[in-house]
C-alpha cells in the first residue's frame, strides 16, 4: 500500500504538477455557496501557470455554472475548461433518442435547462412516460425509501432510467446526503434498465483529459469521492489529491488535518489510494 501524505494547503507540493482536473461538489461547493479558500487556490494556481480543468457530476449545464463562479467576481478565463454531467446530457439527448421522448422527473425540478430547446415532453403522470429521469434529489425526500414507489411503478411499466450524475452521497450544508447515482443503482437492482452520466464513465474522464493541452505530463486530481473522483484518476494516470470534509466525512472525520490511518482503512475498502489527503481544498 502507497503512503498518503497529508497537507493543509496544496502550495507545498503543486510544484511538479502541469495541470490540476478538479471536481466541484465536495470541492468548490458544499451546496451552500462557493468555497473562497478553494476560489483563491484556483487564482494562485494558474499564477503559477498550471491547468485547471472542473470536471463534476452536477445536473448543472455549463452555462450555469459559469453563473455561480462570476457571480463571485471569479475570472473564468483562470479554467481551461469546464465539463458538466449536466451539459453531457443535454448533448446526448439533442443527438441521440434512445429513450423516447416524455420523460417523468423523479428527482428535484432541475430539468429545465438540461431539455432546454430540446424535442422531448415532460409529463406528470409515469404510466403517459418513455422514460424516468433524474438530476437531483429531492430535499423534501431525503430517504432511498421515498422513491421506491416510483422505482416499483417504472419497473412494472418497463420504462429505462436516464440518470445524470452517478455519485451515491453528496455532501450538501454540513452533511452528507442521497445522491441520484444511490437511487439509479437501486433501480437496476430491481432489474430496471439504467442509463447514467457521469464520473468514473471512461469516455467521459478521457473527454475531460483531452481538454488538457497535449505538452501536459503530470496532472493532479481533485476531489471529495472515492468512486467518482479517485476512479477517474486511476483511468488517466492522474495522482490524486482527496477532500477529506465532503461525501467521506462520516468516515474520515472534520479534522482540520485529516487522519491518516482513516483514509487507508477507507481506501483499502474502494481498492484506490490517493497520493494526498487535505480537509478541504486551499492553497
Amino acid at each position: 500500500m502507497k503512503p498518503v501524505v497529508p497537507i493543509v494547503g496544496i502550495s507545498k507540493m503543486i510544484e511538479p504538477y502541469d495541470a490540476l482536473i478538479c471536481g466541484f461538489d465536495g470541492v468548490v461547493s458544499c451546496g451552500d455557496g462557493l468555497s473562497a479558500e478553494a476560489l483563491e487556490a484556483f487564482k494562485k494556481v494558474k499564477a503559477l501557470g498550471k491547468e485547471i480543468v472542473l470536471f463534476s457530476n452536477s445536473a448543472l449545464r455549463v452555462s450555469q455554472m459559469a453563473e455561480l463562479f462570476e457571480a463571485c467576481s471569479f475570472d473564468l478565463r483562470i479554467f481551461k475548461a469546464m465539463i458538466t454531467a449536466g451539459e453531457i446530457a443535454h448533448y446526448e439527448l439533442k443527438n441521440t433518442n434512445r429513450f423516447g421522448k416524455r420523460y417523468f422527473n423523479i428527482g428535484r425540478n432541475t430539468d429545465e435547462e438540461i431539455f432546454k430547446g430540446l424535442d422531448y415532453q415532460k409529463v406528470f403522470d409515469i404510466n403517459e412516460a418513455d422514460f424516468i429521469f433524474i438530476s437531483s434529489t429531492d430535499e423534501a425526500r431525503p430517504f432511498l425509501e421515498d422513491y421506491l414507489p416510483e422505482l416499483q411503478m417504472g419497473l412494472a411499466l418497463n420504462l429505462p432510467m436516464f440518470c445524470v450524475g452517478t455519485d451515491v452521497s453528496k455532501h450538501q450544508n454540513g452533511e452528507v446526503c442521497l445522491g441520484v447515482g444511490m437511487i439509479a443503482e437501486q433501480y437496476a437492482a430491481m432489474g430496471g434498465r439504467i442509463s447514467a452520466i457521469g464520473k468514473p464513465d471512461e469516455k467521459i474522464v478521457l473527454y475531460a483529459k483531452e481538454a488538457i493541452s497535449k505538452n501536459v505530463k503530470k496532472i493532479l486530481f481533485v476531489g471529495d469521492s472515492f468512486t467518482s473522483d479517485m476512479k477517474s484518476a486511476i483511468i488517466i494516470g492522474a495522482d490524486m489529491l482527496l477532500i477529506s470534509k465532503g461525501v467521506h466525512m462520516s468516515a474520515l472525520g472534520e479534522g482540520y488535518i485529516p487522519d491518516v490511518q482513516k483514509v487507508r482503512t477507507l481506501a483499502l475498502n474502494y481498492g484506490v489510494y490517493p497520493d494526498f489527503v487535505i480537509s478541504k481544498f486551499r492553497y
